[in-house]
């Protein structure tokens, strides 16, 4: 995993439960930036999602090539960065066909030698728990035993500024998940990789299970949850009768928190009437910033390391 909070998983862990946030604040706005080497006419996205594979690969002990993997990455805003450069003049116009978003699992592949399917998912900030589900799919159907799921974006730029800006969901100070004083969201940016397994070739290396996973949509509105949250409601009694659980066995959720003041009034809500029995519930996006499609597989990554090591 790389973020605003570290490169790798152990100082980005480190850093988050000693409750260092990586938000600061630019051109008077909270934004999360991740502090990387930028090599010149690489795109930046590329090189997120490298260094959170690298460590994923070494994490897992695989050894390369990797040609029976399958490859899943999600993404929101894909090569957006490299678009807007090009129509300044910044960006060889000449690489454009590079900067498509289904290269983004292409790129993996090439770089693991893997010959399986290769799939890019883009919708919107679901795309990582969008990935992280249909990787589960291809081990649970058979289709592979061993998925590399990524999530990444880089999309701290002036077109996705001046969107959420329109939207009046920036922050103006800093980033309050569920707090009374909350005031919005905090862009950030990243990357983050899991290695999925099935049973029979799950390593010592393992963190965790996927038992299973639930998705709907409202069909009501492109940035607002519909008020009445049935499909929400569905999308979690589908995954816990997939996963073989029932309410009662959730400890703790990390919550989606963007810390505005409707996602965040529509989540509590959401939970309160699906989890009777009060579970924890955190957001971590106070630490990395809203990190759009990368942030589903970021957080299902804080979830196995806060079982590993008993620390919410």
């Amino acid at each position: 995993m790389v973020n605003a909070l570290g490169n790798d998983c152990a100082t980005i862990w480190q850093n988050l439960i000693a409750g260092r946030t990586g938000i600061e604040r630019r051109d008077s706005v909270p934004v999360a930036v991740a502090n990387i080497f930028i090599k010149e006419r690489q795109p930046r996205i590329d090189q997120l999602l490298f260094i959170a594979l690298q460590e994923a690969i070494a994490s897992a002990e695989l050894d390369l090539p990797i040609p029976c993997s399958a490859i899943v990455i999600g993404s929101s805003r894909g090569y957006q960065r490299e678009w807007e450069l090009m129509l300044e003049g910044l960006y060889p116009i000449a690489q454009f066909p590079d900067l498509l978003s289904a290269n983004l699992s292409a790129k993996v592949a090439n770089w693991l030698g893997s010959q399986g399917s290769a799939t890019t998912i883009s919708t919107a900030c679901a795309s990582g728990n969008w990935a992280i589900a249909k990787g589960y799919e291809l081990i649970s159907s058979g289709a592979s035993d061993l998925v590399i799921v990524g999530a990444v974006d880089s999309a701290i730029t002036p077109l996705s500024m001046a969107g959420f800006r329109q939207l009046g969901v920036l922050a103006r100070t800093g980033v309050y998940p569920f707090s009374r004083e909350r005031e919005g969201l905090g862009l950030g940016e990243g990357a983050a990789v899991l290695i999925l397994e099935a049973g029979d070739r799950l390593k010592k290396t393992g963190y965790g299970q996927i038992l299973g996973f639930g998705i709907t949509n409202d069909a009501f509105h492109i940035t607002s949850a519909g008020q009445d949250l049935i499909s929400a409601q569905q999308a979690i009694t589908n995954c816990l009768e997939q996963s073989g659980l029932t309410a009662g066995d959730i400890d703790y959720i990390n919550a989606h928190g963007t810390a505005t003041v409707n996602n965040d009034q529509m989540e509590a809500q959401l939970i309160t009437q699906c989890f009777a029995h009060s579970p924890f519930v955190s957001s971590t996006k106070g630490a990395t910033g809203h990190c759009l499609g990368a942030t589903g597989v970021m957080e299902a990554i804080f979830c196995l390391l806060a079982i590993r090591d008993q620390i919410i």
